[in-house]
């Protein structure tokens, strides 16, 4: 019976049969050196950072012209939260060998970067450059959902409700959806129509009667007890909400009742879109 090859480890001997004479057996043994830079990787997996990163100094010293050891130096960094230290040797790898792989970890390293920049430190900007840096890096083949969810978390935070919705769509998958969405906001920040939104719809019939391109005419309420500044919105003789005039009800990019007090009784508003599944945009048109 064969006895059990030898155990390698990180230094090892290799053993072969050369010949065999009679009885004998003329036998090699050689050593073989596993790269400092495995030998960091298994410590580092081990969890000795401070020898991990002792031993991939040595092999950078020796060679500085190869990419493995800047990248597990960058993954060693990162482990110790040394995320600044991490990217510089990421960079300094991928100047040697332009991988995906290496793009990846980059990635990698940039999303925890932004994590802990966005909690506990609070920093939303940064958190966001940084993620942004990272969505960069990361390979197109590769999943970006978790990055996305962290982006939409800090348009949460920052009190964004827009830009969180598209990007927990694009975190769930539904870009189609974020697609459309970002058009919509991309037309109330750009368009040269004065748009309105439309308020109090649950008093009325919902959103049911407000199809993309319908006419509805404006009518002032100076007499309204709640709002002198109020305009009815009608279709046909049947009042179906009021232009927005409240904060809570207002977004960026529309005008409010108050500000538009110029309109006279005759003024119509034609349907653009249902933004957020919400907000009715309605421009203002001509007889």
């Amino acid at each position: 019976m064969m006895g059990n090859q030898p155990k390698k480890d990180l230094n090892y001997l290799d053993y072969s049969k050369d010949a065999v004479e009679g009885n004998s057996v003329q036998t090699t043994f050689k050593f073989q050196e596993i790269p400092k830079s495995e030998k960091a990787l298994k410590l580092k997996e081990e969890g000795k950072l401070k020898e991990a990163l002792r031993i991939i100094d040595v092999a950078l010293n020796e060679n500085p012209n190869d990419f493995k050891n800047w990248n597990v130096k960058a993954l060693i960094l990162d482990s110790l939260s040394e995320y600044e230290k991490a990217i510089e040797c990421f960079d300094n790898a991928l100047k040697l060998n332009n991988s995906d792989f290496i793009k990846k970890d980059k990635a990698n390293t940039l999303y925890n970067f932004a994590k802990v920049t966005f909690f506990p430190e609070g920093d939303y900007e940064k958190a966001m450059n940084l993620i942004d840096y990272a969505l960069d890096n990361l390979p197109e083949d590769e999943d970006a959902s978790e990055y996305l969810f962290l982006k939409a978390e800090i348009y949460e935070s920052m009190g964004m409700p827009m830009e969180t919705r598209v990007y927990y769509l694009k975190a769930e998958g539904e870009f189609e959806k974020a697609n459309q969405l970002s058009a919509q906001m991309e037309f109330i920040k750009n368009s040269d129509d004065v748009l309105i939104t439309v308020s109090g719809t649950n008093f009325f019939k919902g959103l049911d009667p407000f199809e993309n391109g319908r006419i509805f005419n404006l009518v002032k309420q100076p007499d309204n007890e709640h709002d002198s500044d109020a305009i009815a919105i009608f279709l046909a003789d049947e009042q179906v909400g009021f232009v927005a005039n409240s904060q809570y009800t207002l977004i960026d990019g529309v005008k409010s009742a108050s500000e538009i007090k110029f309109i006279d009784n005759n003024q119509k508003a034609e349907v653009v879109f249902v933004f957020f599944d919400r907000y009715v945009i309605m421009r203002l048109v001509g007889d």
